[in-house]
């Protein structure tokens, strides 16, 4: 009897571990063809104008678990920055990222952001996702 309950228990782990690993494939197929999805209806767009700033490139990475955004502005060159622009961007970023559930649960996704200036030098890189989020 014993034996059997240890067999029990032993095939009990494996088909927990294999749904465990089923959901979780399934859960990044939706996630990944839900920002495939987005992205082929954002690129017929770029570039366009978001406010000061024009949206340059978007790209999907499923094998990462990414989704990042570059955006340029229109005007401003990398000097003309003000100096809390970066923790206000931070901020920002992150209160926008961090309420979507993609990013603020442990999915393993992340969505990061380049912002350049006119002449497109890198001004800053915005990153959400679980670890960032959770903090």
């Amino acid at each position: 009897m014993k034996k059997f309950f240890n067999t029990l228990a032993a095939c009990s782990l494996v088909f927990a571990t294999w749904v465990s690993n089923c959901l979780a494939t399934n859960i990044d197929e939706v996630i990944c063809n839900a920002m495939r999805g987005m992205q082929a209806q954002e690129e017929k767009k770029i570039p366009y104008n978001i406010g000061s700033y024009e949206l340059v490139g978007i790209d999907v990475d499923c094998n990462k678990k990414a989704l990042t955004t570059e955006k340029k502005h229109l005007e401003l060159s990398l000097s003309d920055f003000t100096a809390d622009f970066k923790t206000n961007s931070i901020r920002n970023w992150k209160n926008a990222n961090c309420k979507n559930m993609i990013f603020n649960t442990d999915t393993g996704w992340s969505t990061t952001q380049i912002i350049k200036d006119v002449n497109e030098n890198l001004v800053l890189k915005l990153e959400a996702n679980f670890g960032i989020c959770s903090q």
